[in-house]
C-alpha cells in the first residue's frame, strides 16, 4: 500500500513554493499526495487527513504561527481518533529551535530545521519522513475492531476506514466488515452520478459548485464525492489534486475521498465500485464519482454510475472531433464549462448539433438538447444553477428522489451571464501600462536632449565675446531660445527645484513640510574622524540633460518616481501619468 500524504501550507501563508517542491518530491518517491494548496487552516488539514485516511500530514509554515498551526491540527486529529497520523513539516528559520522542541514535546512527529536541510538535503528529508511514516499500518486489524455495528454517513472517520478496506483489503474481509457497518437496507440505495471529461475541463471546480447548490437547496442531503487521479507508472506516485478545488468541504454533510488509479490503467480506480457500495450502505443520499481526464474512447464511468455527465471546454479541436467522442453517446448531460472564453458560443452550437445527431433526434430543436454552458469559476453562476436543476429533475424522475433546485436566473438569451471582471475594452490594460511607461522614458530622453542642447548653445554663445562675432553669438542665442520654447516649463521647474534641494542637502540641514509644519532633517553624518558624509549622494554632473534624466528616473527621497522605496510601483506609475501630462 503506497504512503498517503496530505500536503498544505498553513493558514495566512501565501508561500506555497516550499510545499509545492515537497509534494513533487513525495510523489517522485512513490507517495500518493493529496494536495490542499496554501492558506489552509488546521481544521481543513485535519478533516482531509481523516476523510482520506492518510499516513502523514506535511505542512509548511512561514507566517510565524507554526506552533498554533501544528498543535491545533494534532489536537483535532487526536479528537477524531486519528492520533496515529505522522505530522511533519518545516518553516525554515521562522520556526525557532525552542519552538521545535516545544512541538516535539506536544506530539508533533518531526519539524525539519535549516540544519536538517543542510545535512539531509530536500530528498533526504522526504525519505526520512517516509521511513517514519511507513511504520504506520493502516490495515492493522485493531483499527477495524470498532466496526462492530451500523455506521452512519455523518461519522466520517468510520466511513474513511471502510473506504480504506474497500481499496486495500481482501474481498471477504471487506464484505464482512461492510455487513456489520450497514445502516441502510441494501434494497434502498441512492443514485450514483458519474462525472467525466477531459483533463483541465474544470470537473472538480464544477462539482464544488454543484455540491454547494445541493446543500443550499437540500440542507439535510448528505453527499459523497469519490474522485480518481492517475498513478504515474514511472514512480508509482500520484498527485490527488482534486481536493484543492473543493471549498465546499467545510460542510459536515459533504464527504470526499481521493483514489489513485494504481494498477487499473483506466480513468477510475479498481476499488470505486466497492467504495460506492460503502457510501450506499452508510446512508449517503447521493454519490458522485469523478474520473481522471479521459480520451475520446473512454467510458469506464458507465460501469459504476447510474447517470453520467460529460464535461468539456471549447478546446476540443475541429467540430469533426466531436464525432469521435464516446461520451456523447452515453452522457445524459453534457456540460460546456469555461463558457466565458472566446469561441464558446460556437462550440455550444456544435456540441448541441452533434448530440442531436448521436441521438438521431432530428425532429427536435438543437437548443432543447441537454447541453449546459457553465462558468464554474464565476460567483453564483446561473449556468451551474441550470446544471443542478437538470440533474435534480433527472434524478427525481429516474430514481424517485425528492431533490429540490432553485430556478436559475439566466440572461434573456437563456445563457449564463458572461460579463468578465475586466471589460473587453480594458483587457489589454497591462499593455497600456507598459506602453505608458515606455512613452514616459522616451519623452524623458527627448526633453533631456533638448535641455542639453540649450545648455551647450548658451555656453558656446558666452565664449563669443568679440564684437566681430556678435552676429554668430546672437544666432546661437536665437537657436537656444527657439529650442527652449519647445521644452515644457515643468522641466525647467524640476531643474530649479533640484538645484535648490541639492544646495540644502549639501548645507547639512534640509526640511520638509507636513500639514503646515516644517520638519528639519540632517542631511550629513559626521564620522569619528570628523568627516561630513552626505546621507544622500546626489549626482554632481553639470550637464542639464543628465540631471533631468536622473530626476525623471531616480530623484531624491520622497519625490516622483519614488525609486528609494517610499512608495509602491502602482503609486509611482499613477503619479508618473499625472506628472507626464505636464510635459
Amino acid at each position: 500500500m503506497p504512503i498517503r500524504v496530505i500536503t498544505a501550507a498553513a493558514i495566512f501563508d501565501g508561500h506555497d513554493a516550499a510545499i509545492g517542491i515537497f509534494r513533487r518530491i513525495l510523489q517522485s518517491q512513490g507517495c500518493e499526495v493529496i494536495h490542499l494548496g496554501h492558506d489552509r487552516g488546521a481544521d481543513e488539514v485535519a478533516r482531509a487527513a481523516v476523510q482520506e485516511d492518510a499516513h502523514a500530514v506535511a505542512i509548511t509554515s512561514y507566517q510565524g504561527g507554526a506552533v498554533e498551526m501544528f498543535t491545533h491540527t494534532k489536537e483535532i486529529l487526536d479528537e477524531e481518533g486519528f492520533g496515529h497520523v505522522f505530522l511533519f513539516g518545516g518553516g525554515g528559520g521562522t520556526i525557532l529551535p525552542h519552538e521545535i522542541e516545544h512541538l516535539r514535546g506536544n506530539g508533533i512527529s518531526r519539524i525539519y530545521s535549516p540544519d536538517d536541510g543542510r545535512e539531509l538535503g530536500l530528498v533526504g528529508m522526504v525519505r526520512d519522513a517516509m521511513n517514519q511514516a511507513s511504520g504506520i499500518d493502516l490495515l492493522d486489524g485493531s483499527r477495524f475492531d470498532s466496526i462492530s455495528g451500523p455506521v452512519d454517513a455523518d461519522d466520517h472517520g468510520m466511513v474513511s476506514l471502510l473506504l480504506t478496506m474497500a481499496e486495500n483489503s481482501q474481498p471477504d474481509e471487506f464484505y464482512d466488515a461492510l455487513s456489520k457497518a450497514r445502516s441502510r437496507d441494501s434494497e434502498s440505495g441512492c443514485p450514483v452520478v458519474g462525472i467525466t471529461g477531459t483533463g483541465g475541463a474544470g470537473k472538480s471546480s464544477l462539482m464544488d459548485e454543484v455540491m454547494l447548490r445541493i446543500r443550499r437547496d437540500n440542507p439535510d442531503a448528505r453527499v459523497a464525492l469519490l474522485a480518481t487521479d492517475p498513478t504515474r507508472k514511472k514512480t508509482g506516485g500520484a498527485l490527488l489534486g482534486d481536493r484543492i478545488r473543493m471549498n465546499s468541504l467545510s460542510d459536515h454533510k459533504l464527504f470526499m475521498r481521493s483514489f489513485a488509479s494504481r494498477d487499473s490503467g483506466r480513468e477510475i480506480a479498481e476499488c470505486v465500485d466497492r467504495a460506492v457500495e460503502v457510501c450506499k450502505a452508510v446512508g449517503f443520499d447521493l454519490v458522485i464519482v469523478e474520473t481522471s481526464g479521459i480520451g475520446q474512447g473512454n467510458d469506464a464511468i458507465t460501469e459504476v454510475a447510474d447517470t453520467s455527465i460529460y464535461v468539456t471546454t471549447r478546446e476540443y479541436g475541429a467540430p469533426s472531433q466531436l464525432e469521435k467522442l464516446a461520451a456523447l453517446d452515453f452522457a445524459d448531460i453534457v456540460v460546456l464549462n469555461k463558457f466565458d472564453r472566446p469561441g464558446a458560443e460556437d462550440a455550444l452550437t456544435e456540441i448541441r448539433k452533434q448530440f442531436l445527431r448521436n441521438r438521431e433526434a432530428f425532429d427536435e430543436n438543437p437548443e432543447s438538447m441537454p447541453v449546459v454552458p457553465t462558468i464554474a469559476s464565476q460567483f453564483a453562476d446561473a449556468g451551474v444553477d441550470r446544471l443542478w436543476e437538470m440533474m435534480s429533475a433527472l434524478l427525481n424522475e429516474r430514481f424517485g428522489t425528492d431533490f429540490s433546485a432553485s430556478e436559475p436566473r439566466l440572461d434573456p438569451d437563456g445563457l449564463p451571464n458572461r460579463d468578465t471582471p475586466i471589460p473587453p475594452k480594458r483587457q489589454g490594460y497591462l499593455a497600456e501600462v507598459a506602453s505608458t511607461v515606455r512613452d514616459y522614458h522616451k519623452r524623458s530622453e527627448e526633453v533631456a536632449r533638448s535641455v542639453r542642447q540649450v545648455q551647450q548653445l548658451e555656453a558656446a554663445a558666452k565664449l563669443l565675446k568679440s564684437p566681430s562675432k556678435g552676429g554668430t553669438r546672437q544666432e546661437l542665442l536665437n537657436e537656444a531660445n527657439e529650442i527652449r520654447s519647445s521644452i515644457p516649463e515643468a522641466a525647467w521647474a524640476s531643474l530649479d527645484e533640484f538645484d535648490s534641494k541639492s544646495e540644502a542637502y549639501r548645507s547639512g540641514q534640509a526640511s520638509y513640510t507636513v500639514r503646515g509644519k516644517e520638519i528639519p532633517v540632517k542631511t550629513t553624518h559626521e564620522t569619528l574622524s570628523g568627516t561630513r558624509v552626505p546621507r544622500v549622494a546626489l549626482p554632481t554632473t553639470e550637464d542639464w540633460g543628465d540631471k533631468l534624466l536622473w530626476i525623471r528616473k531616480e530623484n531624491i527621497p520622497g519625490s516622483f518616481p519614488y525609486r528609494l522605496g517610499e512608495s509602491n510601483a502602482t503609486e509611482s506609475l499613477l503619479n508618473g501619468w499625472s506628472f507626464d501630462r505636464k510635459w
